[in-house]
């Protein structure tokens, strides 16, 4: 046999005893886990968690501290959370994978519980999506036909919301937007973010969202805005319901009941009784009551001064005083009050106590950037143009038959 055979035979011997010697190392343990549930945060999943181990409530207390200044929980339904327990059912580690190529470890050593990031190699990517709304279309239908992880699309449509009437945009209106999109092994999509978007239209005007940096990740001033500072806070203007049917507009009409021409200060959406009623942004119950005419009904006084009003419901789920969230359920759909039949009025005040149309009504006043964050975000509005100059440069592709939109796309890594 050469002398180089033997130098490898005697290299494969010495890899595998290594092999052997690394599996025989291999704890015993019996892992554990459990899922996340519609409406929880961590605490639910911890607690549960708790109540399978052995001294849970000060080891997986101790993982939570471990963790808390490195990990931002932004829990869906269906995520799990793993423990590895040894024989006497105590804590050893602890896993959160919020997508395939991050997981939050925490490992118990002899001196206590200690977090490490694990995070895989991604391929990043810049795309441009162009286009233009159609009859019957919205942007959020768009957008979802051409692929684009309903998240995003949902940062899209809240941001623009901010500044844009939706109700009055009309086809043809253009849109255009800049996302940053991170791939696993090139293809599988991990996460991603709204970097730009803009929306033009004849009735609407020309509009622009930027995604400003904080030097500090988990800055609550990471968020969008207008190239001037304004704040595009994501948790302004709601619509009342998950689907919109129109069935009488604000202005002059001639009432279903009394056959008179007067001003309907507010806009009707017909809905089948018993359909959830959402508060359209945050703010406080100010009226929750019933009367003749407007049957069951609500107001929500917002931070800006202004109120929205929900009327003729078959039910409340709010009183005077409480607290309510964009978005949150506060009753249902009916045909109380002078009403020919189910629908929700919805209206508006402003802060002076007049009547408005409420599709004219836009975002909530909210902070603007001002010293070295609005000089910060001046130099990322220039970087962001840049950006968009760049990948328009890049060859455009038809997303779909399905739709007009055309992408442009490059590589950053």
């Amino acid at each position: 046999m050469l002398r180089k055979d033997v130098a490898a035979l005697e290299n494969s011997v010495d890899s595998l005893q290594k092999a052997k010697e690394k599996l025989q190392n291999v704890p015993n343990y019996t892992i554990l886990s459990d899922t996340v549930r519609a409406g929880e945060g961590p605490f639910h999943v911890f607690s549960r968690l708790k109540a399978m181990v052995e001294g849970g409530d000060a080891d997986l207390g101790k993982v939570y501290l471990a963790m808390q200044d490195s990990v931002e929980f932004k829990l869906r339904v269906g995520e799990k959370f793993y423990i590895a327990v040894d024989a006497d059912r105590h804590v050893q580690r602890f896993r959160y994978a919020p997508n395939v190529i991050t997981s939050h470890v925490v490992v118990r050593t002899d001196s206590g519980f200690v977090y490490k990031l694990i995070e895989k190699p991604v391929v990043r990517k810049l795309s441009v999506y162009e286009g233009a709304l159609e009859e019957g279309s919205t942007l959020n239908g768009i957008l979802l036909k051409v692929g684009i992880p309903r998240r995003m699309v949902g940062v899209v449509s809240g941001v623009l919301q901010c500044k844009v009437a939706f109700p009055l945009a009309r086809a043809g209106d253009r849109f255009r937007i800049l996302l940053e999109d991170s791939y696993f092994q090139d293809s599988i999509w991990v996460s991603g973010k709204v970097v730009y978007a803009e929306f033009e239209g004849r009735n609407v005007g020309h509009h622009e969202a930027f995604r400003y940096e904080d030097p500090d990740p988990k800055s609550s001033y990471n968020a969008h805005y207008t190239e001037s500072g304004d704040a595009l806070v994501f948790d302004g203007l709601r619509y009342p319901l998950e689907h919109l049917r129109i069935t009488s507009s604000y202005g002059s009409r001639v009432h279903p009941i009394t056959g008179r021409v007067t001003v309907h200060y507010g806009v009707d959406y017909g809905a089948p009784t018993g359909t959830v009623v959402h508060a359209v942004a945050e703010g406080e119950v100010t009226v929750s009551g019933f009367d003749n005419l407007s049957g069951n009904k609500i107001a929500i006084r917002h931070r800006d001064g202004t109120t929205s009003w929900y009327m003729h419901l078959s039910a409340r789920g709010v009183g005077v005083g409480a607290k309510v969230s964009p978005g949150q359920a506060i009753g249902r759909v009916g045909s109380t009050g002078r009403s020919t039949g189910p629908h929700l009025h919805y209206g508006f005040r402003n802060a002076q106590g007049q009547w408005i149309n409420p599709l004219s009504k836009t975002m909530i006043a909210t902070p603007k950037l001002s010293g070295e964050r609005l000089a910060r975000l001046k130099e990322q509005v220039k970087d962001i143009r840049k950006e968009i100059d760049l990948t328009l440069a890049a060859p455009a592709v038809k997303v779909n038959d399905s739709t007009d939109v055309m992408v442009r796309t490059r590589v950053l890594n």
